[in-house]
């Protein structure tokens, strides 16, 4: 029987905008193209549970438009489980804004929609599936993480944090102890002060960390370097994997799903964990962001054995 696991985040439509440069001023420029996709990284990361043979149940909130009934179909047409992505009457779906210019990386406007109108009952309600594992973006509304972190808790299920962004003033600690916490290197110092910008600094910003989140694991995922591993005593290094950096916007979501989904179907191994989510990474930087830059279990095995 497959492992359960309850995803809570945000879900988003997406609108690309493509153009080689946006005007200056109040100048009007012409775009080359433009498109919407289901996306965000809850979406993303939901899909990824799922392409990498769990059961993936959903718990976020769309609006009452016709982007929110996409997004639900499309979240069902893919095997996720959105009985729970609550529709808010009078409330538009959230939206992410990329323009892609020519000569940089996307510039990403987040509009949260009704996204905003999850609540603490919503939560709770969605435990009825009884999950084998809770994995929490900062996403949410101010206060949810915190609290989907201690029901699980309370009822025995292991909990997975991959904020997906820097830490929230807002926001209250999660208090209970994570099975793992995930993280971008640029993320680190809004959590704990420390930058891991260096080799020496990754052990001192794992260290700082934990004086600040009671986790079994600690990961941090450094660019050009790999993950490094700490479980509060010893650390290691994991790999990366080469990739073409196509495009890495969803990419981290992807290496975070990725890894809490290879750390359950190994019974907690955290270094084969890194090692799945490294080429996870590896191989949604190299296609197109969104929903097309998940891999499946088939994916990753073909690409674990072209690269060694």
């Amino acid at each position: 029987m497959k492992k359960r696991v309850l995803i809570l985040s945000g879900a988003y439509m997406c609108f690309d905008a493509y153009m080689q440069a946006l005007p200056g001023g109040t100048n009007e420029a012409r775009g080359d193209g433009y498109k919407y996709v289901p996306g965000g990284n809850g979406t993303v990361a939901a899909l990824t549970f799922r392409a990498l043979g769990l059961d993936s149940i959903f718990c976020s909130a769309v609006g009452s438009d016709r982007h929110g009934r996409e997004l639900t179909g499309f979240l069902e047409s893919a095997g996720v489980d959105r009985r729970f992505v609550k529709r808010a009457e009078k409330k538009e779906t959230g939206l992410y804004m990329t323009i892609h210019e020519q000569s940089r990386a996307g510039r990403i406007i987040r509009f949260p929609g009704a996204n905003e109108t999850l609540t603490a009952e919503d939560v709770k309600a969605a435990f009825m599936v009884y999950p084998d594992a809770v994995y929490i973006q900062n996403d949410l509304p101010d206060g949810l993480a915190a609290y989907a972190a201690n029901v699980a808790a309370n009822k025995g299920v292991p909990v997975f944090w991959h904020p997906c962004g820097p830490a929230k003033r807002s926001e209250p600690p999660i208090g209970v102890r994570l099975e793992a916490a995930v993280f971008e290197a640029s993320e680190v110092g809004s959590y704990c002060g420390v930058e891991p910008t260096e080799y020496e600094k990754f052990l001192p910003a794992a260290m700082a960390l934990a004086s600040r989140i009671s986790a079994k694991y600690y990961i941090i995922r450094i660019p050009d370097r790999g993950a490094f591993i700490y479980d509060g005593l010893h650390s290691e290094m994991a790999a990366e994997y080469p990739s073409t950096y196509l495009d890495e916007n969803y990419a981290p979501a992807v290496y975070g799903a990725a890894f809490c989904a290879a750390y359950i179907k190994t019974d907690g191994n955290a270094r084969k964990a890194a090692k799945c989510a490294a080429a996870a990474y590896a191989y949604s930087s190299s296609n197109e962001g969104g929903v097309g830059s998940v891999p499946s279990a088939d994916d990753l095995i073909k690409f674990l054995k072209k690269d060694g």
